[in-house]
């Protein structure tokens, strides 16, 4: 999953959850440069576009968090769980930043 990050945003640092043990439920944080400017939408659909490929099929769901590197410095390591009945926090911010 990593690598094939990396093949769609080559300077991102990324960070994949397998979020059931199961191979096929994920959290992918990425932070790039490239993300500057770009809606959180437009961030997400880069990496969707690439992926839906592997959907349904090998991976079931896919929660990604595209972050600019400012934004990551403020937010903290986070990760939400899609099937957690809405256990999970996407985007924390940390307050002592």
């Amino acid at each position: 999953m990593e690598e094939e990050v990396i093949l769609i945003v080559p300077d991102a640092v990324v960070k994949v959850t397998d979020l059931n043990g199961s191979g096929d439920h994920f959290h992918v944080r990425v932070v790039s440069e490239k993300f500057v400017g770009l809606r959180t939408l437009q961030r997400q659909k880069i990496l969707l576009n690439h992926f839906k490929q592997y959907i349904p099929n090998k991976i079931h769901a896919l929660d990604i968090q595209a972050l600019t590197p400012k934004q990551a410095n403020i937010t903290e390591n986070s990760v939400f769980n899609p099937h957690s009945q809405g256990q999970g926090i996407h985007n924390r911010v940390n307050r002592n930043s």
